[in-house]
């Protein structure tokens, strides 16, 4: 079941995630089409629109050119003949107006722009001439075109009136853009219409509405038109460039168009604003998302479903497996998958686990026995490590080198098993191997013969000692060996293990075994850290023993040379009193030692007796350097006991050590006082060149250093001739 989850859990994300995918892309396709289309509606009713004003300003400027191409208009204005002219214009001018052709203005202008005639309103003299008719006029070519006037958007059409050759002025026809014209588009394209112009443009008598920005100002729209654009919108619209939003209110949505328009010199004057309402377009699409989007729900649902089952049912033989495997895993080595395998790759893999498990049952039963052999061979490893670390710690407690050898050679035999140990070291001439230690009867002849094998020679110890490696001999190398020892006859195998210091050979453990497989790999591992540790506690001891015995020799001589000193320097008289004795009252010579004081010096040690009567004497010697150089010895009364024997031996030692001290310190004066004696004399003799006064400076100097003594000095010339009382010069 874990496994379907884990399946289906990455196949529905990725199958939702397409679907999710299909939709936006659904979405954005259908979005983006739909206002494509309102873009292209939109842009479709502007261009109808910019239409319309050409087809009013090609009727202004045709009705303008047919006017001015009349020759008895022509006639009559160049003559300025009013009546003439206002009968030949009013009648066509009513006539366009009873057809119903929008037609605001048809004026004639001189020259210089001012109006001359008026065929639907009197002249005002105060009028500014339009900049369309001074075109005209300056220009004498036909000007059509937007235009404003007193606030108004109007649709001019001006021709240049020529007779006879001369220019006499312009005729115009104006068409006004009115709500009327708005409307109309209203009822046949389905959108609201809003004409907004520059503020600039707008007089204070115009009725203009507020627009969305300060700048613009409403001068004409239907009656819907009462949505505004953004202020970006109409800003980019006076910048030449088209602007279409999507706003709502009310709970309806529209589309919003803001373009340029221009006047008859392509300047900008303000701005046309179509808005379209498109709800019902809107919920259309909504609609058709809803569908869409319940349909890629139902898709998913139903295909989630049908990968459940799919996967669920091919997972099925999968499921079986795990749960043999549990139970293998459990220790049931008898599961087994019944189910019957397919060609497919579940097929395969459950054909492969039965086979497995039957490998398995077999490899279970193979790896038992041989753990079992394992665990046999690693208890006789631990074993043996155990006898071998017995054996080295035994070792530590030996001091004598001959004891460490035959003790360890014996417990290598008894603990191990083996037909015959010995022990051979190597001579200091680096010649001989020789037999130090053996606890067999064949070992104990060979040491009697003092058995020894010469370093080099072709049997095993004999290479052991020469090449420092571990050497195992068996069948026939133990029979070509040429040391194979008529001792021991039932040696079937032989470990000569080399036993080294620092890479230097000291000697060899030799064992034999009555078993020509008796040296394992294991075997040999245990016996090469014994051979080691052998090796470590004989250098040990040897150097223990070597030690002692030069410390013994160092105590012999230091005791000599205290025993010496000490007898010189009694014999020399500095000593007055060789003793003292204290009685609590007086301190006096002593010149006598007591018996038990002499017992204590024959002896060396602490003598204790009864004195005369209920006190205990005590004779402590003085010993330094093992020496004894004196002896204390003190009467006790009742009460004093052990504590009191202990402090007076502490206080002995510390006498010998001052005693020694200052029987040093003596020698040392009386040598300083001989080398100044000695200076003295080499220098007083050595302050003179001439013969006879070194003589007698040295005879006085000498009589003066020895005291009471008498001194004379001869130099003599050949001893065979003069005896004794005679003189030779």
């Amino acid at each position: 079941m874990i496994l379907t989850r884990k399946l289906i859990l990455p196949a529905a994300l990725i199958f939702a995630i397409f679907l999710a995918g299909l939709f936006i892309y659904f979405f954005t396709s259908l979005h983006d089409a739909y206002h494509e289309a309102e873009e292209n509606d939109l842009a479709d009713l502007s261009n109808s629109f910019y239409a319309e004003i050409e087809h009013q300003q090609q009727l202004a400027l045709s009705l303008a050119t047919t006017a001015a191409d009349n020759p008895a208009i022509q006639e009559a204005f160049a003559s300025r003949d009013e009546k003439k002219l206002s009968a030949l214009a009013a009648p066509g001018f009513s006539m366009l107006q009873d057809a119903g052709i929008p037609i605001t203005q048809n004026r004639y202008h001189l020259p210089d722009g001012s109006t001359f005639f008026s065929a639907n309103e009197p002249v005002a003299t105060s009028e500014i001439p339009s900049h369309a008719i001074l075109k005209a006029n300056s220009e004498q070519k036909s000007v059509a075109g937007l235009e404003v006037q007193d606030g108004a958007l109007v649709i001019r059409g001006v021709a240049p009136i020529n007779y006879e050759g001369n220019h006499v002025g312009s005729v115009e026809f104006q068409i006004g853009l009115t709500p009327a014209m708005l409307q109309e588009m209203e009822e046949r394209y389905g959108a609201d219409w809003r004409i907004l112009l520059l503020k600039d443009f707008i007089t204070s008598a115009s009725t203009a509405e507020e627009g969305p920005t300060d700048d613009l100002r409403v001068i004409s729209r239907t009656e819907g038109a009462t949505l505004f654009n953004t202020p970006e919108s109409y800003q980019q619209a006076l910048s030449g460039a088209m602007s279409i939003t999507h706003p709502s209110q009310a709970g309806r949505d529209y589309a919003l168009q803001s373009s340029p328009i221009y006047d008859y010199s392509g300047q900008i004057i303000g701005v046309l604003d179509i808005v379209y309402d498109h709800t019902h377009i809107s919920a259309s699409q909504n609609t058709r998302l809803v569908l869409a989007a319940a349909a890629s729900t139902l898709v998913l649902i139903l295909g989630l479903l049908a990968l459940f089952l799919l996967i669920r049912r091919t997972l099925q033989p999968i499921q079986v497996l795990t749960r043999a495997a549990s139970e293998i895993s459990e220790g049931n080595q008898m599961a087994y998958v019944n189910l019957k395998p397919e060609s497919d790759e579940i097929g395969i893999l459950i054909d492969a686990f039965n086979r497995m498990t039957s490998q398995l049952r077999g490899s279970i039963t193979d790896l038992e026995q041989r753990v079992a052999e394992r665990t046999h061979d690693l208890e006789e490893q631990s074993n043996r490590l155990r006898l071998a670390a017995e054996i080295s710690q035994s070792s530590l407690s030996v001091k004598r080198l001959d004891e460490l050898l035959e003790r360890s050679a014996r417990l290598i035999y008894e603990r191990f098993n083996y037909y015959h140990v010995g022990i051979f070291l190597i001579d200091s001439e680096k010649k001989y191997a020789s037999l130090v230690a053996s606890p067999t009867e064949a070992g104990r002849q060979m040491l009697d013969s003092r058995h020894r094998i010469k370093i080099g020679e072709s049997n095993t110890v004999g290479r052991v000692a020469a090449t420092g490696e571990p050497r195992i001999a068996t069948g026939a190398a133990l029979d070509n060996a040429s040391g194979n020892n008529p001792l021991l006859p039932d040696t079937r195998a032989e470990l000569a293990l080399p036993l080294k210091v620092e890479e230097r050979v000291i000697g060899i453990l030799d064992i034999h075994s009555a078993s020509p497989q008796a040296f394992k790999p294991e075997d040999v591992s245990v016996m090469l850290v014994l051979a080691d540790q052998l090796a470590s506690a004989i250098e040990r001891t040897r150097l223990l023993e070597e030690s002692t015995n030069t410390l013994n020799e160092l105590e012999r001589a230091y005791g000599r040379i205290t025993r010496t000193g000490w007898q010189k320097f009694v014999n020399s008289g500095r000593i007055r009193n060789k003793g003292y004795r204290f009685d609590n009252i007086r301190l006096e010579p002593l010149g006598q030692l007591s018996a038990s004081g002499f017992e204590a010096l024959q002896k060396g040690d602490t003598v204790l007796s009864n004195g005369n009567g209920t006190n205990q004497e005590v004779a402590i010697p003085i010993k330094f350097r093992g020496q004894t150089i004196g002896v204390v010895h003190a009467k006790l009364r009742e009460g004093y006991g052990e504590n009191a024997i202990s402090t007076l031996e502490l206080a002995v030692d510390r006498l010998a050590s001052s005693l020694e001290s200052a029987r040093l310190y003596e020698e040392a004066r009386v040598r300083a006082d001989r080398e100044q004696a000695i200076s003295q004399i080499t220098s007083a003799i050595s302050s003179s060149s001439d013969y006879e006064t070194i003589l007698r400076t040295t005879v006085r100097e000498i009589g003066h250093a020895l005291t009471e003594t008498e001194v004379g000095i001869q130099i003599l010339g050949d001893l065979t001739q003069a005896g004794p009382g005679e003189e030779k010069n």
